[in-house]
């Protein structure tokens, strides 16, 4: 079970936002809307470029690794979890381009006793900021870790 010794803990690191890792992911989620594809539409609609879709700000923590480093300094085992619960807090869009800076902390670990054995609620704050020292967007992810 996590390691509750680590609430608190920081994991930073940095991404550079990529034209293609958007189209890749509005690709996967299935989602048309032209002002995360072409950055004409986008522009026609006010945008600087074309913007990432609102849950883009999930794809740097698991493309470096960190969210699965933050499992493993917590000891939990991939296969006993599941994701639970995301939400995201945006105050700036996210263009291709930008570099984002994201700092992860371990917010709190709860655990409940069920009929089938103990759960573990392992919640964590991700906070982005840009090249410009702006904060972008606050994102909370909520796992669970099965005994």
């Amino acid at each position: 079970m996590a390691d509750k010794s680590k609430i608190g803990k920081k994991y930073t690191f940095t991404w550079q936002v990529e034209r293609e890792k958007i189209r890749e992911l509005v690709e996967a989620i299935g989602d048309n809307n032209p002002n995360y594809r072409d950055p004409e539409a986008a522009q026609r609609q006010g945008y600087k470029d074309m913007v990432a879709p609102p849950t883009f700000a999930t794809v740097p923590i698991l493309w470096t690794g960190t969210l699965f480093q933050a499992f493993d300094d917590l000891n939990i085992e991939l296969s006993r979890i599941m994701h639970a619960e995301q939400s995201y807090e945006y105050y700036h869009e996210i263009f291709p381009g930008d570099s984002l800076k994201g700092i992860a902390e371990v917010k709190k670990i709860t655990e409940k006793k069920g009929k089938s054995g103990k759960l573990e609620f392992i919640e964590f704050e991700t906070i982005y900021t840009n090249q410009h020292d702006e904060t972008v967007v606050k994102e909370n992810m909520l796992v669970v870790e099965r005994s």
